[in-house]
């Protein structure tokens, strides 16, 4: 019984310590990057890649345009405990639109979301509030 409750207990501690994200695993090896494709008159075409760091974070997305071309890219900066505390946006040409950074309280749950312009600039700033019973 004993030993039944401490293996019990292992597996859900490691499973809680393991990001979700890090279990991402294609033929028991950790992904690192994805690519979407599209298919067009029998061509493939790329529509969609996002990148992941060996912690299983998303590090960078890019989407296509239909010819090809960079769309948009964004790329994510994450903390010590895994949360994601920047993400920043660029356009077709690969220039800055926005920077969003986030904050986190002592729970780990998000506390602020504040958008920059790209000279620094607050754009906007958005406050989280949780509710509990």
């Amino acid at each position: 019984m004993n030993k039944c409750f401490l293996a019990l207990a292992t597996l859900l501690l490691f499973s809680f310590a393991t990001p979700a994200a890090a279990q991402k695993k294609v033929n028991g090896k950790v992904v690192t990057e994805i690519k979407e494709w599209r298919m067009e008159g029998g061509k493939k075409k790329i529509d969609h890649v996002t990148k992941y760091d060996a912690n299983g974070n998303k590090t960078e997305e890019i989407e296509y345009s239909k010819v090809g071309d960079q769309k948009s890219r964004t790329t994510f900066v994450y903390n010590e405990k895994g949360k994601c505390t920047e993400e920043k946006h660029f356009d077709e040409y690969n220039k800055l639109e926005k920077t969003v950074q986030y904050q986190y309280n002592e729970f780990g749950k998000k506390q602020s979301a504040r958008t920059l312009l790209p000279n620094g600039k607050l754009k906007s700033e958005k406050v989280y509030e949780y509710i509990t019973e």
